[in-house]
């Protein structure tokens, strides 16, 4: 389940304009504790076992916002709603470096998202937007320390040119991808016991159709996985130790090299699956048969 509080919605009782989670009216993060909770609720009825939290708390101007107070009163906020996890639940806890405050966000970076998870307890983890981020930031490296301690919840698969641009997976940089996919396969062979990531699709698909879209990040997606699977790791590691770049990278660009779809065609194909997808969705015309049948619901502007 995603939560939303950085869109105000008809008929709630306070506006998010100046915050939600960590906002300094009591009020309104009352409101937005309650949220969360009901999405818990919901989340119960339609079998979910996770509920993600971003908040688009922050600042624009200096002086704005006590950075310290801001973070303790979402601290606070997100405890309530940890308290009212089931059991068996993880909470996500989203960082985003800017937007659509532009000077300071309160959970901005995977720092400040580990240090609320820790604070919060063992079901509390991060969750990693692969566009939520500083320009060049590794984001493969981030995955790798988030793992060693435990706090590796999951993951918004999209792909971005200068920030938060919610474009499909693998379309600007699908080495990025491999290299995240690396991490991901080197986590799983250290502690197969507690690796278990959620892997969620988080795009904006404004030019595109949006399950053309999805169905191209899922093949980019899973390519990616089966680079990753292909690495020889034994090699790798021994380059590493070795202290041997060069012999250590083409360990990697060996396996990035390798034409990896007819495998995945074929995967898809055993599943029950087109080789061709595109082809086959656009034949079945199921978009247009679902247009018809569903009303049309305005969502109005706001953030994806």
């Amino acid at each position: 389940m995603n939560s939303n509080t950085f869109q105000d919605q008809p008929g709630q009782e306070h506006s998010y304009r100046s915050g939600s989670l960590s906002a300094t009216d009591v009020s309104v993060r009352e409101q937005a504790v309650t949220h969360n909770i009901d999405c818990i609720e919901i989340g119960k009825a339609l079998g979910s076992e996770a509920l993600t939290v971003w908040v688009g708390d922050g600042s624009n101007f200096p002086g704005q916002q006590d950075f310290t107070r801001s973070f303790d009163r979402y601290l606070d906020s997100t405890a309530s709603i940890y308290a009212a996890l089931p059991d068996s639940w993880r909470m996500l806890l989203e960082h985003k470096m800017f937007e659509p405050a532009f000077y300071s966000t309160v959970i901005s970076d995977w720092g400040s998202s580990l240090m609320a998870a820790q604070e919060l307890g063992p079901k509390a983890q991060c969750l990693v937007d692969l566009g939520h981020h500083a320009p060049n930031v590794n984001i493969e490296q981030i995955v790798a320390r988030l793992h060693r301690v435990g706090k590796l919840g999951g993951f918004h698969f999209n792909d971005s040119k200068y920030g938060d641009d919610d474009l499909d997976s693998g379309s600007i940089n699908p080495h990025q991808l491999f290299l995240i996919f690396n991490e991901l396969a080197e986590a799983q062979e250290r502690s197969p016991e507690t690796f278990n990531p959620a892997y969620m699709i988080d795009q904006s698909h404004n030019v595109t159709d949006p399950i053309e879209s999805l169905l191209s990040s899922a093949e980019a997606i899973v390519s990616a996985f089966a680079k990753a699977a292909l690495i020889d790791r034994e090699a790798l590691h021994a380059a590493q130790e070795a202290n041997d770049p060069m012999l250590a990278f083409q360990a990697l660009r060996a396996a990035y090299r390798v034409d990896v779809s007819p495998l995945v065609a074929m995967v898809r194909l055993e599943a029950g699956g087109a080789i061709d997808w595109l082809s086959a969705y656009r034949q079945s015309a199921w978009r247009e048969r679902k247009a018809r049948e569903r009303k049309p619901v305005s969502l109005g502007a706001g953030i994806v």
